[in-house]
């Protein structure tokens, strides 16, 4: 089977971390799987894919609104002849409009938050509604709560909506090896800084928990619009010497192995797949109870989940920090839970979705 990924770029994110992952993983299963990327950036994912001897086409995309993406993306379907185009984000305007135009048989589209969040304004909303109803494209939905809301959003029923949760490769990941902390305890959040990830509200809670336990030391790994912003209300709150600005990290792998509890307080999520490299690092993890995070993690057997305001925040660390054992126990059952997020599973449950 052949198959186009369409992505608008790869930017440090879940959603380009995923197509990623399942590249692999269907190149692995024996498919002829090739990637388009409608920007010209070449990022350093962009740079490990096509190392990895995968094929990425650019298109030279403008700014805003391009419908030149269009005519584009069906010279290049009528061209490579996939049996499958798959798209992620807002690249859906374009690609499955082309794919009718070239003659493409079957069109997926994974929708990597809830539905009302990833379609921009009511416009998508429409034009994503239309090729749902009619058949032309497949929505995908990484947890139950996304399925949901699929359903809902654009009035369709549940069982035209597959969920296909987030894979990675597991054999990447670093087991951890002891849950003793030492004289500090690591926290660790992997993350793009935008709004959504709630990194304020982290800081605050870092500063609530500083207060009963300096020990405790804070590591964000990421980039993005909002990191000066971050960066200058850690030294408001006077937390700056205890919380390190990492930077955008190629391999995270190493920081999940050294730290000693992961947290992810977001606002919303679909499926992220940070919390799967720390479950299949066998980390302890502290969450917001929101989106998919709640079908991927059970409070108090393969983690705690908090609401995402500082004072739930700061009780779910200072919990995590004060009991080495409830970490041991946790971590272990992250990791053995881990097992339903690999990637050779999800890419045999997008291939049984494309038949």
């Amino acid at each position: 089977m052949k198959i186009m990924q369409v992505i608008p770029y790869f930017c440090f994110g879940g959603a380009e971390i995923m197509c990623e992952n399942l590249t692999y993983a269907l190149k692995n299963a024996g498919q002829d799987v090739f990637v388009v990327s409608l920007y010209n950036e070449r990022t350093p994912i962009a740079r490990r894919i096509e190392e990895a001897g995968i094929r990425i086409v650019y298109l030279d995309k403008k700014l805003g609104l391009d419908l030149s993406m269009v005519p584009k993306l069906a010279k290049l379907m009528r061209q490579e002849r996939p049996d499958v185009v798959h798209t992620h984000l807002d690249v859906i305007k374009y690609a499955v409009a082309a794919a009718k135009l070239a003659g493409v048989q079957k069109c997926v589209h994974t929708v990597h938050s809830l539905a009302d969040r990833e379609a921009e304004g009511r416009v998508q909303k429409i034009i994503n509604g239309t090729y749902f109803r009619s058949g032309w494209s497949v929505p995908v939905a990484l947890t139950p709560e996304v399925q949901t809301s699929i359903a809902e959003f654009y009035g369709l029923p549940l069982a035209q909506i597959p969920v296909i949760y987030n894979g990675i490769d597991l054999s990447r990941c670093v087991p951890k090896t002891t849950y003793e902390s030492g004289e500090t305890v690591k926290i660790l959040h992997v993350g793009r800084f935008d709004i959504p990830k709630n990194h304020a509200g982290l800081l605050e809670a870092f500063r609530l928990l500083r207060q009963s336990h300096p020990e405790c030391r804070l590591r964000l790994v990421g980039d993005g619009d909002l990191r000066a912003d971050m960066e200058a209300l850690a030294r408001e709150k006077g937390i700056d010497d205890a919380v390190e600005f990492c930077g955008m990290q190629s391999n995270v792998y190493p920081y999940l192995h050294e730290a000693d509890i992961f947290t992810l307080p977001s606002i919303y999520e679909g499926n992220p797949m940070t919390i799967i490299e720390a479950m299949g690092t066998g980390l302890p993890i502290v969450a917001s109870r929101v989106g998919g995070i709640p079908d991927m993690i059970s409070d108090g057997e393969s983690g705690l989940l908090v609401e995402p305001e500082p004072q739930s925040i700061c009780d779910g660390l200072a919990r995590m920090a004060e009991d080495g054992a409830l970490r041991r126990r946790l971590g272990e059952n992250a990791k053995a839970q881990s097992q339903r997020f690999s990637a050779e599973q999800m890419a045999k449950d997008y291939l049984s979705c494309c038949k």
